[in-house]
């Protein structure tokens, strides 16, 4: 959460640095009341969230550990694996090539069951019953709903998000993020000159409703013009001018862009909510970004020069 920090001043701090950018890019557009404006309101739940936050991020640091803790707090009889000591070094390999094959076969049983379970839900939601306004308000206002409701609400609500026929397709890849990707592809590239017009009325509205104040994380969610413009500073919207092209990491502009990216890796961090290692190629940045915004990356080949590996990969 936030920029991935296990510390409550580092989390609040790099929270307040990116709600003064938020408001700068705002005062550009000429947003009045922003002057007066209380960035300490609720002081007491910003710092509830932050402790909430640190929690999750230094749980996720030892996401192993974290689950199986919270398993044995909650009864579950665990077994964990343990390589049995043997006399001789072949038994030990044939050991542990048959203890690598049973687990690798134990996930990809557990990620068919998976996938299977979500495209049924996703198959369910499609098929649910049209509702019209006065039934979705009165069910969403209801406080136990059951599942066959809830998933009417689901498909209620893709209705009005996307405007199209609800699909199982549709149902799986918003549940995979797609929506908050196609918005920023959209004001990335053509809607790019009404982005500042789009977070002008948010901020509006949000600060409407605190009566003058807003709650730094959700206002900073809210805000899509940092994340626009660090994608524009490192090049993205050229990148995808010409989908045709073949993209190296020896090339001049990539290495440019990635030591840019590096040297801001936790502005970035904080902004974007990715994480890049100081080694990163510039190909695993790019993809990164890309990914931001529904796009990938397809290797087209690789070649060896003085034993170095060349990825060529298409946007």
């Amino acid at each position: 959460m936030g920029n991935g920090a296990t510390s409550i001043p580092n989390l609040l701090t790099s929270g307040h640095r990116l709600t003064n950018l938020n408001i700068r890019l705002l005062q550009k557009s000429d947003l009045e009341s922003l002057d007066d404006l209380d960035i300490g309101f609720q002081a007491e739940s910003l710092l509830c969230w932050g402790k909430i936050a640190v929690r999750i991020n230094a749980q996720m640091i030892h996401y192993r550990e974290t689950i199986i803790q919270n398993l044995q707090i909650r009864n579950h009889s665990i077994n964990l694996a343990v390589k049995k000591r043997n006399n001789t070094k072949k038994r030990i390999k044939k050991n542990d090539k048959n203890l690598s094959q049973s687990h690798n076969n134990l996930i990809e049983a557990i990620e068919k069951v998976r996938q299977k379970n979500h495209q049924l839900d996703c198959q369910k939601i499609a098929k649910s019953q049209d509702l019209n306004d006065l039934k979705y308000q009165a069910l969403k206002r209801s406080l136990i709903k059951t599942n066959k409701e809830r998933r009417q609400l689901k498909k209620y609500d893709l209705q009005r998000r996307y405007g199209i026929p609800v699909t199982p397709k549709l149902v799986a890849l918003d549940n995979a993020g797609w929506y908050q990707k196609i918005r920023l592809h959209y004001f990335l590239t053509k809607g790019r000159n009404y982005l500042a017009d789009r977070d002008t009325i948010i901020a509006k509205k949000l600060i409407d409703q605190g009566q003058g104040s807003i709650f730094l994380p959700g206002f900073n969610r809210s805000q899509f013009g940092a994340i626009i413009g660090t994608m524009e500073v490192l090049g993205i919207p050229v990148l995808l001018k010409d989908i045709n092209r073949k993209l190296i990491n020896t090339d001049t502009d990539l290495l440019e862009m990635a030591k840019l990216a590096i040297n801001n890796r936790q502005d970035i961090k904080t902004i974007m909510g990715i994480g890049i290692a100081k080694n990163a190629s510039p190909i695993t940045i790019i993809r990164r970004f890309l990914d931001k915004i529904g796009y990938g990356l397809t290797c087209c080949g690789t070649r060896t020069i003085n034993r170095v590996l060349l990825l060529f990969s298409k946007p």
